[in-house]
């Protein structure tokens, strides 16, 4: 595509204004909790902002247009599923990991079960990482600058992970979130920019509608559509692993931990809540709007082209700078994200706990950026093996379900059941490939004995992942009963309570980096006290918006 000097101009604007905005951040990190935790001095908006923007990755652009292309609005369900995950996270999990004071996830795994659950979750989460996330994310980019420009792939790939790797690096957690700020709102801007100029090129919404295949504004498919079977995909597999991408997961958990005060951690979830509400018409409407562009991809790998193929189609001069920029914003956000939440847990939950346990504050800065450049390297070199995918979105999810099944099993029991045990925990984890495996091809393993187990045998993760997760539900419990637990008051300060949870009180504003708070702080929380700071009523809404939007669209 022939892009215009204008457009270069904006486009490299943009660039500067990022990596110098997160060099400055950098400066200011002065110890490892600066580093991977930015001193635990975000505020609400800021942590709502670089959760939407980690998580929506150029991957998610790509593949998320690539299967609404395919199948449709009803694509949007895994955003709206994770506004649920979201709440569960603000009103579950995040008061427990704030409360024992962790840094990563699978610490928070060694306070309630042992160091051998921690290292397992550790360690599982370093392999899913590195062999499908990150890849994932470094593939989608560079399959988007190859389709869009005809730059060659593998320097598409290797020139987003420099860019990137770069001040990710250099500035740590500080200059990763707050330049997602900036990225997120681009993105928004950016992908309504596309949706808005494709409705008029095709002539408004009524038109759209006559062209559009049948069933492609449908939220309400078959139950056993081959991608997307409702209700499953709201209470499935699709739920399952937003539940350990929103709850568990060290990119998402670490910027909430990074919150000023348990007020903004859990304010900023809510938050990201509520964008993840426009995100059908950012994200998945693009992908519905090039069926009737571009009607001749086919639904294979050709499809995942849909979204830089539409912007080539309807995107003119002077715009293209300001689409261009949204879309490497989008590589960008999620890529120095997963470089600095994987680094962390190198970092801690290997290196200082296993290694070196007198490192230094500034050692363990140094070792963190070593662990990144370690990362970009083996991420880059598995995202070069991935050209033959047929969807990338299902790529993605077939991958996490396999970290899910165990992980929403053992942190969910390690919140509610006090009979929990580390015995359990560690068993589950073990097992887990071994089950998941099972219960994804279970129907060819039984066919060879029970002909025709193949015609009900559920395939699809959505179907395949609950039954996963029941097995390692029925052993985690079976384990437990009759292996040791801890005692009650080593579990009082993990285990759920609604009265730590639901409560919003003055205790809510306290800053995170101060144990005591001065006077005119508390007046400050007793006038921020009302209906309008009340994360619970926000919460509430968001839950009531999204299921508006999803009636609308059934």
């Amino acid at each position: 595509m022939t892009v215009h000097s204008i457009d270069w101009i904006v486009f490299g604007v943009y660039l500067a204004v990022v990596f110098a905005f997160g060099l400055y951040m950098s400066m200011r990190d002065k110890s490892s909790q600066d580093f991977f935790l930015a001193g635990r001095s975000l505020p609400w908006y800021a942590i709502a902002l670089s959760l939407f923007a980690s998580n929506i990755s150029s991957g998610s652009l790509v593949a998320l247009a690539g299967d609404a292309y395919r199948y449709g609005i009803a694509v949007s369900t895994l955003e709206w599923g994770a506004i649920i995950c979201l709440v569960l996270l603000a009103f579950v999990f995040l008061p427990y990991y704030r409360r024992t004071t962790v840094m990563t996830t699978p610490e928070f795994l060694e306070k309630r079960y042992g160091p051998w659950a921690r290292t397992l979750f550790a360690g599982t989460v370093v392999f899913v990482e590195l062999s499908v996330y990150l890849p994932f994310m470094f593939y989608a980019g560079g399959l988007f600058l190859e389709t869009l420009f005809a730059l060659p792939f593998f320097w598409s790939v290797l020139g987003i992970a420099l860019f990137v790797g770069l001040y990710t690096t250099i500035g740590g957690l500080s200059a990763v979130v707050w330049t997602d700020v900036i990225q997120g709102v681009l993105m928004v801007a950016g992908g309504l920019t596309v949706t808005v100029l494709a409705l008029v090129k095709i002539g408004g919404w009524g038109k759209f509608c006559e062209h559009l295949p049948e069933g492609h504004m449908s939220v309400f498919l078959p139950a056993d559509h081959e991608a997307f079977p409702f209700p499953a995909t709201l209470i499935g597999g699709y739920i399952m692993i937003s539940i350990y991408y929103w709850c568990q997961n060290q990119t998402i958990v670490q910027r909430t931990l990074a919150g000023r005060s348990d007020w903004d951690s859990r304010m900023g979830a809510v938050g990201a809540g509520y964008i993840k509400l426009i995100l059908p018409f950012v994200l998945v409407l693009p992908g519905v709007l090039a069926v009737v562009l571009i009607p001749d991809l086919g639904i294979g790998a050709e499809a995942d082209k849909a979204l830089p193929l539409l912007i080539k189609a309807v995107v003119p001069t002077g715009l293209m700078g300001l689409v261009m920029a949204a879309m490497v914003a989008s590589l960008m956000s999620s890529a120095d994200s997963g470089l600095n939440s994987l680094a962390t847990i190198v970092t801690n939950d290997f290196y200082h706990r296993w290694m070196d346990r007198e490192a230094s504050q500034q050692k363990l800065v140094l070792v963190g950026r070593v662990a990144s450049v370690a990362i970009l390297v083996c991420a880059v070199a598995r995202a070069l093996t991935l050209k033959e995918t047929p969807s990338l979105m299902q790529f993605l999810q077939s991958g996490l379900a396999y970290l899910a099944a165990p992980v929403i099993v053992v942190f969910i029991a390690g919140v509610f059941w006090r009979g929990a045990t580390s015995a359990g925990a560690v068993v589950t984890f073990v097992a887990a490939p071994f089950v998941c495996l099972f219960a994804q091809n279970g129907h060819d393993v039984l066919n060879e004995w029970l002909p025709g187990v193949a015609d009900w045998w559920p395939q699809h993760v959505v179907y395949w992942l609950p039954i996963a997760v029941g097995l390692l539900t029925a052993l985690l419990v079976g384990i437990s009963l009759f292996t040791n637990r801890k005692t009650d008051a080593e579990l009082e300060p993990i285990l759920w309570t609604p009265e730590r949870t639901l409560t919003f009180d003055q205790r809510a504003f306290d800053r995170s980096d101060s144990p005591v708070v001065a006077d005119g702080d508390k007046d400050q929380g007793s006038r921020r006290r009302s209906w309008v700071y009340d994360y619970r009523l926000w919460a509430v809404v968001a839950l009531i918006l999204m299921v508006i939007e999803i009636w609308w669209f059934g």
